[in-house]
């Protein structure tokens, strides 16, 4: 008896086990079938439309086939002859149902990142010369399966889909016909590797949200707030109850070190700094409370930094700055 070692394995079996013959043969149909599939469009084509009998479809013939075994021993013309007619339906079927799906053309046209209460959705472009019918799109992340009763020559599909907090790669999706009888299924895939964001939802603090309000007043900070001049001071080192909103988050980045920055005059520029370490909570409640503070500051058009662990987001403002902060708090 001899041994050899699985590549994707990481332990001897033998060389004559039945299920890693299995495992190799669906490996290897499953790397051909990326290939053929993998991008952010397809044109559906006879490499890559997939067609076989819907279970309706199996009941069929297992109708079909017992009319012509009764046809053939009780010498029934008429029960052969509704034999040969499910299978020409059969048969009907099939050539209908790849013709329904060939030359359609699928991209994907926006990755629509968001809350997870919202949800995060991507939008798919269908586009065919003739008529597309019964067309649905199956994900193993959508709220529920899309279902599209016809395309006529362009249309576009939101698919929401149901995500916990994270960075999660979009994947396979598959679009599947049973048109025109429901006897055959009629399906093609499309591999996607971009990646769909779905931010912690925002949960209020009452000291912060205080904060806010009292900057949206007077337009200025009272509390936990920065005050920044256009004449620097001096940098001090960071003692444990100083306002942690005057941190140098430079000199955090190059040094590692807690420096507060102290400027001349109260007024100016105002710099915030939000670091997951000064939160109370739990990982996801100190993710939330973050993600409020992010989408007020850049409400109130403030410059805000980010901190969590080690990782730091230098302070800046914008709506890029607010989408790379989101999405750092959902990859955290």
């Amino acid at each position: 008896m001899s041994f050899t070692r699985a590549s994707n394995i990481g332990h001897f079996t033998r060389s004559g086990d039945p299920a890693l013959s299995e495992g190799y043969v669906s490996g290897f149909f499953s790397r051909v079938i990326r290939n053929k599939h993998e991008g952010e469009r397809i044109t559906f084509k006879h490499n890559t439309i997939y067609v076989l009998p819907s279970l309706t479809g199996f009941g069929f013939i297992a109708v079909s086939a017992l009319n012509f075994v009764l046809g053939i021993n009780y010498q029934n013309n008429l029960l052969l002859g509704v034999a040969y007619l499910m299978i020409m339906l059969l048969v009907v079927s099939i050539i209908y149902g790849y013709l329904n799906m060939n030359g359609t053309h699928v991209k994907l046209v926006a990755i629509k990142s968001a809350h997870c209460s919202v949800p995060p959705t991507v939008i798919f472009e269908l586009s065919t010369k003739a008529s597309l019918q019964q067309l649905s799109i199956e994900h193993n992340l959508l709220k529920q399966q899309i279902s599209v009763p016809s395309v006529q020559t362009c249309e576009h599909i939101n698919m929401p889909f149901e995500l916990p907090r994270g960075k999660h790669v979009l994947g396979r999706f598959k679009f599947v016909s049973h048109f025109p009888f429901g006897l055959v299924s009629v399906w093609s895939y499309l591999y996607c590797r971009k990646s769909i964001y779905a931010y912690p939802d925002p949960l209020v603090d009452s000291a912060q949200r205080q904060m806010f309000e009292s900057h949206k007043k007077d337009d200025q900070f009272t509390h936990s707030s920065t005050h920044l001049s256009d004449e620097f001071k001096q940098l001090t080192p960071y003692q444990s109850g100083m306002n942690m909103h005057r941190i140098s988050w430079r000199h955090y980045a190059k040094t590692q070190q807690l420096l507060i920055k102290d400027y001349e005059g109260e007024t100016g520029a105002q710099t915030l700094g939000f670091d997951f370490d000064h939160l109370q909570g739990n990982v996801e409640e100190r993710l939330a409370k973050l993600c409020y503070l992010v989408l007020q500051a850049d409400q109130h058009n403030l410059s805000y930094a980010l901190k969590l662990g080690p990782r730091l987001i230098a302070a800046a403002q914008g709506e890029q700055h607010k989408v790379k902060c989101l999405e750092a708090l959902s990859d955290f």
